[in-house]
């Protein structure tokens, strides 16, 4: 199951990427961002609690699904993320913090588009869909 959940948001991130706005509609109270920063994308999480991984499994993180090409990571990143194709990578992130921003940064290649699919504890089992803004 757990290669199946990447597998499942990749998919999502090639067909849906044009519902960034439909999806903040969704989702109106939710002030998180997935932003990009050069060949960085940052998660900012103003809160009011925590964006974790799925509840239902212990030590889980926030999934971050990655499209572009000739994408390297750095360091860090080679710890959250791996390759899925020769375009797309899916990362494991830690929990973010309330007040607090997470970077995952590629040293080479060109993003694409990017996607987090996360929880709150305050939300239960709803998720938390970020699309990259430009």
């Amino acid at each position: 199951m757990r290669r199946a959940l990447p597998t499942l948001l990749l998919g999502l991130l090639a067909v849906l990427p044009g519902c960034a706005p439909a999806a903040q509609l969704a989702q109106p109270n939710e002030r998180a961002t997935l932003t990009r920063s050069g060949l960085s994308l940052v998660v900012t999480n103003p809160g009011p609690d925590a964006l974790t991984g799925d509840p239902s499994r212990t030590g889980d993180g926030p999934a971050l699904t990655v499209q572009g090409t000739g994408l390297v990571p750095d360091a860090q990143a080679a710890q959250w993320c791996e390759a899925v194709t020769s375009s797309r990578w899916a990362c494991t992130l830690p929990g973010v913090p309330a007040g607090q921003r997470l970077r995952v940064t590629f040293t080479a290649g060109t993003l694409l588009d990017a996607a987090v699919f996360a929880y709150r504890p305050s939300l239960g089992a709803r998720p938390v869909i970020l699309w990259m803004l430009p």
